[in-house]
């Protein structure tokens, strides 16, 4: 890349992570936009990374709306109907998953998506496609069969790598809903992260008029950047990260501390400091101000090398520059996993690529003359 199109990929990176800030700044924003932040290349990554309301709010609060050109349209009308879905399609999909598994008694944990798009600053800013409840294995039966009288039918069946099961509704034909009883497969990255003793630490929580349960700020924060971080999500996401800022900034603004110290004990329990580590670095650019000396990071070797380039300023805009190996390497807490990891990827992944080489030969040899 030249230098001129490095400057304009930072630019344009610089102004997706200002539309993740809770509170942008719209001086950063021209600033962006005059230092050669290329708009449309912003609105094409905002899109993907699900961040298309945020980026029209910050360019909005900079009035700098026409340097969309044509496809300010295009995001005009997608941050209208997701504004429509949020205030009358939403409360309707949370109510008819939450309220038929309380009224029975079952206490559902409500997270991701409804429960962090109450933090954010405007209906509609926190796209969705589900609802993700949470509920202990012994009662993932029970609350199938409740859901199932009221209205809910299974779409897909949560067996073998699955750890959920994804229900629809023709009411909500727009949400699904994911009933967990687990967070991670054996073939993911092998956190410690145990959704029963998470259900355990429940507490009672508004979501969309309902009453229901979310996790505790410290847990949610963990499992948030976990769920960013898994081996294939990879952070390509920004709505990931701009979830973390908004939270914490809400809870700055209910006067409600987070409690740092109790986030590392929740992520060294769940062997995924480094996971949690990143997505905290990431979010400090959407404005996040969390202590880096807690969540320290590898800075040396392979995994520094990568660690680096996940928390440049381009990441938004160049993910595909780092493979998954060097992803999960870098991000696996455990020394014992990294080395088996190691071994599979330049003993095991050598061997298999000598075999391909092997066999593409004898294929070769075979179209040749008979001797």
């Amino acid at each position: 890349m030249s230098d001129d199109g490095r400057h304009v990929t930072e630019q344009t990176a610089t102004l997706l992570w200002e539309a993740c800030r809770r509170n942008p700044d719209p001086a950063a924003v021209r600033r962006a936009l005059a230092g050669g932040a290329d708009p449309a290349e912003a609105a094409r990554a905002a899109s993907d990374q699900r961040i298309g309301a945020l980026l029209w709010r910050v360019l909005a609060a900079a009035d700098s709306l026409d340097a969309l050109g044509p496809d300010r349209f295009t995001l005009g009308d997608m941050v209208e109907t997701l504004k429509m879905e949020a205030v009358l399609l939403l409360p309707r999909a949370v109510a008819l998953a939450v309220g038929p598994l309380t009224e029975v008694g079952l206490e559902p944990v409500v997270f991701k998506g409804p429960a962090v798009a109450a933090r954010y600053p405007e209906p509609g800013m926190r796209p969705m496609d589900d609802i993700d409840l949470l509920l202990p294995r012994a009662d993932h039966q029970h609350a199938l069969e409740v859901l199932g009288r009221a209205g809910w039918q299974v779409t897909r069946p949560g067996a073998g790598e699955h750890y959920d099961t994804v229900l629809s509704h023709r009411e909500v034909p727009t949400f699904l809903l994911e009933v967990h009883y687990g967070l991670e497969t054996a073939s993911e990255r092998p956190t410690a992260l145990d959704s029963d003793s998470l259900w355990a630490r429940r507490q009672p929580l508004q979501c969309a008029g309902t009453p229901a349960f979310g996790l505790p700020p410290a847990e949610e924060i963990v499992v948030l950047a976990a769920h960013a971080g898994k081996p294939h999500h990879r952070f390509v996401r920004l709505v990931w990260i701009a979830d973390l800022a908004m939270i914490v900034g809400h809870a700055e603004e209910q006067h409600t501390a987070i409690d740092w110290e109790r986030v590392l004990g929740v992520a060294r329990t769940a062997r995924c400091v480094p996971v949690v580590g990143v997505a905290l670095a990431m979010a400090a650019r959407a404005g996040l101000d969390a202590p880096s000396n807690l969540f320290p990071l590898p800075t040396s070797g392979w995994r520094g090398d990568s660690i680096r380039r996940l928390l440049s300023v381009t990441w938004p805009l160049t993910q595909l520059d780092l493979t998954d190996y060097q992803f999960n390497y870098a991000l696996t807490d455990s020394r014992a996993a990294r080395a088996g990891m190691l071994y599979r990827h330049l003993v095991l992944g050598h061997g298999l690529r000598n075999r391909a080489r092997r066999l593409a030969g004898l294929g070769h040899r075979s179209l040749g003359p008979r001797p």
